[in-house]
């Protein structure tokens, strides 16, 4: 490439590289034969005028490396199994721990003015965002009695506040009871099972589309890995992301689809016009708030009905959405409280010490090297943290402006609310499809705020036909089967280990579906 090549042709040219690096890094091939490590050199000076060389650096694993274990724990196996694999996960983290200090210690060393964990993101952060995110506060809990409270009905030999039982009961296995139903509480008779994953994947990706929110130019390639978080990945924004999704189905599986689709809708509302790094930086605040308003929607029993779960079932899912939110809220509380006590640590012993009295404030058996190396994503837990804070500022914002429906606010019930209104979905797709300046959290509600109605371009409302029709298996092949995963450092799933809805991940070779 030279200096002679018109600039919308560089933009290409880079645009094709970003998409094989991300695709590479997911273990898929590319589409150009040339390696983009090899592509990424030539295009050096292309990429730093456009504002990418940190980040394509990122891809290509340039960068210093996060400190993670090779294992995690085994969240689908048994008691047994899962007490097994802790036993390794967390002997790799001790292994780890004088590594992680060092890291966490050069970083906070060369923070300069900002923040040290402003550094965690290849691209610069809002400057309203970073002050959001330095001033969140949350009170750290003791978290044993929801634990205990999730273990009543599940049969467990150990202590609910073993760690290889409350990561397990985060994801809802509890609710499931010990036979795999779903435990109605005080009633001895199990309730039905949950949908199968593909239908529920076609009943929410259905919402999606009826709400504008995932156009079907933007094509999504699906990934389904055994005892793996879910994630999203961007490839072209827009115009295709990957979706990567464990195959078990857990009460907390129609929470985890609402909140990636989030981000898939934030990856195919990027206009294709805006400049390039735009279209590829993420307000870390606005992400997980956008993601976190969307997944609260799932805590409605109207919801949850409407994809055939039945009413009972309904609303122990609710109840326990409603528990798992404050869990995991009090698992971030205790990343962010060491966050605060490592400020006075000078070794990874005094580190450790700090760690395990947060730890112990929850009322957990925590281990004090798994809390610390969660510190490495500490940019992630806080994003959360000040999202939930947003997210009710833009649920109060949709409710003054088009009803708040029933009680809970989220249903489309006896009252109207926003979910029902096409104009409110007409102006969080224009919230959205902000990028620059005006694509920050504070963005999102400056134009929630503007006056008069955004025109809508997608159809109609979601509460027509309340039961969607059952379609078979929309994305198995005769060689879709569920061999092979690959383990993703600390991240066993639940709410307090769930990835970033930006996060890169290498999956198993199994090939990629579409959405339906």
């Amino acid at each position: 490439m030279t200096a002679a090549v018109p600039d919308a042709v560089h933009v290409v040219y880079v645009e094709d590289l970003l998409a094989d690096l991300q695709l590479e890094r997911a273990g898929l091939p590319g589409r150009d034969p040339l390696p983009a490590a090899r592509r990424a050199r030539q295009a050096a000076a292309e990429l730093a005028d456009l504002g990418l060389s940190r980040f394509v650096a990122e891809l290509l694993g340039e960068t210093a490396p996060v400190p993670a274990p090779a294992s995690v724990l085994d969240l689908e196996a048994d008691e047994d199994g899962r007490r097994a694999s802790y036993g390794i996960w967390c002997a790799e983290a001790r292994e780890l721990t004088d590594e992680v200090w060092r890291w966490l210690a050069e970083r906070r060393r060369s923070a300069g003015e900002l923040p040290w964990w402003c550094g965690e993101s290849a691209l610069p952060l809002p400057h309203d965002s970073v002050r959001r995110l330095a001033e969140v506060t949350a009170p750290v809990r003791d978290l044993s009695e929801i634990a205990a409270a999730w273990a009543r009905p599940a049969g467990l030999r150990g202590s609910a506040a073993a760690e290889y039982n409350w990561r397990w009961l985060l994801l809802g296995k509890g609710v499931l009871g010990p036979s795999g139903g779903l435990s109605g509480g005080a009633s001895s008779e199990a309730l039905p099972p949950l949908p199968p994953l593909n239908e529920l994947i076609t009943l929410l990706v259905g919402q999606a589309r009826r709400h504008g929110l995932l156009p079907p130019a933007h094509q999504v390639k699906v990934l389904r890995r055994p005892n793996t978080p879910s994630m999203v990945m961007p490839v072209r924004l827009p115009g295709s992301s990957l979706l990567s999704l464990p195959t078990a189905v857990t009460p907390v599986t129609v929470q985890y689809l609402q909140h990636e689709l989030a981000h898939l809708a934030e990856h195919a509302l990027r206009p294709a016009e805006a400049p390039l790094v735009e279209r590829w930086t993420f307000d870390p605040l606005r992400s997980e708030g956008w993601a976190l308003l969307l997944e609260h929607l799932a805590g409605s029993t109207a919801f949850l009905t409407r994809l055939g779960i039945d009413e009972e079932t309904a609303a122990v899912l609710a109840r326990f959405y409603a528990e798992e939110e404050r869990f995991s809220r009090g698992l971030m509380a205790a990343d962010l409280a060491l966050d605060a006590d490592l400020a006075g640590c000078r070794t990874s012993a005094e580190a450790l010490d700090a760690a395990s009295a947060v730890a112990a404030a929850t009322g957990l058996e925590w281990a004090p090297e798994l809390l610390l190396l969660r510190q490495t994503r500490i940019l992630h837990w806080l994003s959360y943290l000040a999202g939930y804070a947003w997210r009710d500022t833009v649920r109060a914002e949709l409710d003054a402006r088009f009803g708040d429906g029933d009680d809970d606010g989220n249903s489309c019930g006896g009252g109207e609310s926003w979910v029902d209104r096409d104009e409110a979905w007409a102006l969080l797709r224009s919230a959205l499809a902000r990028t620059g300046p005006a694509g920050s959290a504070a963005g999102f509600l400056d134009a929630l705020r503007l006056p008069g109605p955004t025109p809508p371009h997608a159809p109609a409302r979601t509460c027509k036909n309340p039961h969607a029709p059952h379609v078979p298996d929309p994305m198995r092949r005769p060689d879709d089967d569920d061999r092979g995963s690959e383990r993703d450092g600390d991240r066993p799933g639940g709410d307090g280990d769930r990835p970033s809805g930006q996060a890169h991940h290498r999956p198993a070779g199994r090939a990629p579906t579409a959405l339906p």
